[in-house]
């Protein structure tokens, strides 16, 4: 008998050895999964400038929103409306309900499809944070092993907690919704705990099929199952009858998109992180506060995304050749990038044009020229230039590496003696080649990359036309230099980065030096906002432009690249727009990136003062006459005011008739 007995001990202790040993497994299994998934992918918390909640959470591989909040925040009736639609058992099973998964394979079984899923709350918690969505038995089994293992290492409040914080809930542009508050805030624009009864059940409505069910996509199937949520609430008593005829007659309203599409500029961030904390690893999460300003990222995307589709409507259109386009936005006085689009859709292309992309700046270059030509009296003591100095824009030969070539002025012309002024505002190519050879190559190089230029420039003329690939990035940042008076700050994204604990990994200390003097950056600006005054860019204007700017067109070799880059004085952006197979685009820079950079410098400087561009000491105002670029004696009428760095303003006068008669050759001779 006590043999016997023994047996049976000895059997009943069997299963639990077993249990126990499977505790232990499903522990261990999560332990590492955790640690095989996020010991090298932090979560990362991005923040807008001056933001107190996430722009979007980055999980290792993909970009959420979501918002966390403690249990009490949710009300009771959403949390009893997703334990009756998805998990009746949750007090009483351990992770896996037997029950649950037999009635689904019975279910599944009946109708030759899957109806039916088995997961409880813990389970599907288990499948977001830890596991993928593909449909495999493999994929039940971990997802099993870890929601055992969730169980005993985490309370029930715990787990229905951050299941509401976690759970799928579809997307919204090119995010991904999670939890509960999010979902709340961006289809609803609440929070949870101001929900009414038909909001809560259509949030709960999208669990088991978020892509299908999504008022976004189909408000007819999220009101079918919201529709049934609420009948199984008023069911189970949990909404009276009056409750719930009210529910069925609310009808489904979204709020409007309240997101920033910002998803270039995120993976341009995890970029820089990776540069910034390569000694650091672990997982855990991360802070990172960004320079992002969310109304301008929304002003830029908007600007790009409705002047490409407006040169859609222009151009005729080529399968599978579509314009695109990328924006960079930096704060003058600090440097700091402000907005970024890398391209009109991410989801179609993750490539970032902003950054990414290399392309030939056409005149765009040419105000680095003119710069180093206002620097030469400060740098080797020539005699400077002035923007009234006179210069030849007639046919020229240079040299183009081993060839010689004729650049040619856009539309076919020279016009002879033209002073300086002129030949950038009007973006005269023989009289820049002309100004160029006399400045020096090298010095135009050098000058180039003090101001910010970092990518390879040829040493031969062809640089001078904009030959050589520039980012949208670089060629913005070093106008950035001339809109702060000639200093350069290299572009930065980053502000600061904390661990889980407030601890600060890394902090940004702002690069910066002096490219040029104040005076000549002063020159270079007050010529460029000649050139939206009645130069290349004239028709910023009539497109609705009302603030005081200074910028430059651009367009490369057989009309493949149309740019624009200008500033205010507190802000400076650069506009690409072209084909990236390098088609010709057909376009120029005034006809295609300027309508873009107008609407975005008008809508991102809503409620800021307009302001004007200040002279630093050191510069004076002298009247000229326009055609012989020289000083006009008191008793002279007529004439236009010229800026000058002190001691470079002519000295030489002309009478009045020499001015009519200067005005009258330069007339008849241009061609």
């Amino acid at each position: 008998m006590s043999g016997q007995a023994s047996s049976l001990g000895r059997s009943a202790i069997r299963p639990r050895i077993f249990l126990v040993l499977l505790a232990g497994v499903a522990v261990a299994w999560a332990v590492w999964h955790g640690l095989a998934g996020r010991a090298f992918g932090p979560t990362l918390l991005i923040y807008g400038d001056g933001a107190n909640r996430p722009m979007a959470v980055f999980n290792g591989s993909a970009y959420e929103l979501r918002e966390e909040r403690p249990l009490s925040a949710y009300p009771s009736l959403l949390v009893d409306a997703v334990l009756l639609m998805e998990d009746r058992r949750f007090y009483e099973h351990h992770g896996v309900d037997a029950r649950a998964v037999l009635r689904a394979a019975w279910a599944n079984a009946r109708r030759g499809t899957i109806v039916q899923g088995g997961s409880t709350l813990t389970q599907q918690l288990a499948r977001v944070r830890y596991l993928n969505h593909e449909r495999t038995l493999w994929r039940k089994i971990k997802e099993a092993v870890l929601a055992l293992s969730l169980e005993t290492t985490l309370s029930k409040r715990e787990i229905l907690e951050q299941y509401l914080n976690e759970v799928y809930l579809g997307q919204r542009g090119t995010y991904e919704v999670h939890g509960m508050t999010a979902a709340s805030r961006h289809y609803l624009g609440k929070e949870p705990g101001a929900l009414r009864p038909a909001e809560a059940a259509l949030l709960v409505g999208l669990i088991r099929s978020p892509n299908t069910t999504s008022p976004l996509i189909s408000p007819r199937r999220a009101q079918e199952r919201r529709d049934l949520v609420l009948r199984r609430l008023q069911k189970e008593r949990r909404l009276s009858e009056a409750e719930y005829q009210r529910a069925l007659k609310e009808p489904v309203r979204i709020v409007r998109d309240s997101t920033v599409e910002a998803t270039h500029f995120l993976d341009f961030i995890r970029k820089e992180l990776e540069a910034k904390l390569s000694g650091i690893s672990g997982g855990g999460m991360l802070k990172v506060f960004t320079t992002l300003d969310m109304a301008t990222q929304q002003a830029a995307y908007q600007a790009v995304v409705h002047g490409l589709s407006k040169l859609d409507g222009r151009r005729k259109r080529t399968p599978g050749i579509a314009v695109e386009g990328a924006l960079v936005a930096l704060d003058v006085k600090a440097g700091t990038i402000k907005a970024m689009v890398g391209g009109r859709d991410y989801h179609r292309s993750q490539f970032n044009r902003a950054v990414q992309a290399k392309r030939q700046p056409g005149s765009l270059f040419k105000p680095f020229i003119y710069l180093a030509a206002f620097e030469l009296g400060h740098v080797d003591g020539r005699d400077a230039l002035t923007p009234a100095t006179i210069v030849e824009d007639r046919p020229r030969t240079p040299h183009a590496g081993n060839e010689r070539w004729m650049p040619r002025n856009f539309n076919g012309l020279y016009y002879g003696k033209v002073r300086l002024r002129e030949a950038l505002e009007r973006s005269l190519n023989a009289a820049t080649i002309t100004i160029g050879e006399q400045v020096g190559l090298s010095r135009v190089i050098e000058q180039a990359r003090a101001s910010g230029i970092e990518s390879p420039l040829r040493p031969d003329a062809a640089t001078l036309l904009g030959a050589s690939e520039v980012s949208v990035l670089e060629i913005t940042a070093a106008y950035g230099t001339l809109a702060r008076g000639g200093t350069w700050l290299k572009p930065h994204a980053i502000r600061k980065v904390e661990d889980g604990q407030g601890h600060v990994l890394f902090e940004e200390k702002p690069e910066k030096r002096r490219a040029a003097s104040p005076q000549a950056a002063f020159l270079v600006t007050s010529i460029l906002q000649g050139t939206i005054e009645r130069g290349t860019a004239a028709s910023a204007h009539r497109l609705g432009l009302t603030r005081d700017a200074a910028g430059k067109t651009g367009t490369s070799n057989d009309l493949r690249d149309a740019w624009f880059v200008g500033y205010t004085p507190d802000m400076v952006a650069g506009v690409w727009v072209g084909i990236d197979s390098g088609t010709p685009l057909q376009l120029t820079g005034a006809q295609a990136a300027l309508p873009i950079w107008t609407q975005f410098i008008e809508q991102a400087s809503v409620g800021h003062p307009s302001r004007s561009f200040e002279p630093p000491p050191g510069i004076l105002t002298a009247k000229i006459d326009p055609a012989s670029g020289l000083r006009l004696t008191s008793d002279c009428s007529g004439g236009v005011d010229e800026v000058f760095i002190q001691g470079t303003e002519p000295r030489a006068t002309c009478s009045q008739s020499d001015f009519v008669l200067w005005r009258w050759v330069r007339h008849l001779f241009s061609r």
